[in-house]
């Protein structure tokens, strides 16, 4: 069965957490149960979209943002607006940080670098962070735990007898059998929300619709400027569609 719908993966978080509990990061105590969690790679739209989805069914869940992502800025002002009604919806807003870009430095210096960057997400959110994911760390086996914080990679939630990921849109075990042991120990369910759309998507369906979106904002960006208007006008999308047809040879 395909989760990638919003109405599928309502259906299995909505049984999920009758049968066994769902929470966020911030509240596990070594519970059995679920932690629900959303790593945000590419866009904060779909992650809006996602969480609105589970608090329709009572769920919710932590919602890990990149400070450092290239391809959005938890900063502007729509993405502040998503990420603080996401938070008053009552999800956990965490840190998903990429040690990579800082080459290599002390654990001190690593763990004062990330509270740096979560003070970013606590001034969007209002609230504090104490949560954290780690960007891709199995490219370059780097898993530091970082003291003090709630750590997704703690072994005690981390092995995989009891983590299950929708990683490269791809469930290893269907989630409906692989936590039928959830009520006797802590569990971790790993989502992407650019995985879920109303349809069922496939790759590359959420990076195109990411690069729809965007060029969407780029042309309402530009459409003020009066040498734009009257270059362009409303042949944005043409002109765009026909240059993209030498993108892969020039790539």
């Amino acid at each position: 069965m395909s989760y990638f719908t919003y109405a599928a993966a309502q259906q299995m978080l909505s049984s999920l957490n009758t049968r066994f509990g769902l929470f966020p990061l911030a509240d596990w105590r070594g519970q059995p149960g679920i932690i629900l969690r959303h790593d945000i790679d590419l866009d904060v739209q779909p992650a809006h979209r996602l969480s609105m989805a589970e608090s329709d069914i009572g769920v919710r869940g932590t919602f890990f943002f990149m400070t450092t992502a290239q391809t959005y800025n938890c900063g502007s002002s729509a993405n502040r607006r998503l990420i603080r009604e996401m938070a008053n919806a009552g999800h956990e807003i965490a840190l998903h940080f990429d040690p990579s870009i800082y080459n290599e430095v002390d654990p001190a210096t690593l763990g004062n670098l990330a509270r740096l960057e979560a003070a970013l997400l606590e001034d969007i959110c209002g609230m504090r962070i104490g949560s954290v994911s780690l960007h891709n760390p199995s490219v370059a086996n780097n898993y530091p735990m970082l003291p003090g914080w709630l750590n997704a990679y703690d072994d005690q939630i981390f092995t995989p007898e009891i983590y299950l990921s929708d990683s490269r849109m791809n469930f290893r075990s269907d989630p409906m059998d692989f936590f039928d042991e959830a009520g006797d120990r802590t569990h971790q369910l790993l989502l992407h929300p650019m995985h879920y759309s109303d349809e069922p998507p496939l790759y590359p369906r959420a990076q195109l619709d990411y690069l729809r979106r965007m060029a969407g904002e780029l042309d309402a960006i530009f459409s003020p400027n009066s040498t734009y208007h009257e270059r362009v006008g409303d042949q944005w999308y043409d002109m765009l569609r026909q240059d993209a047809a030498a993108w892969k040879k020039s790539s």
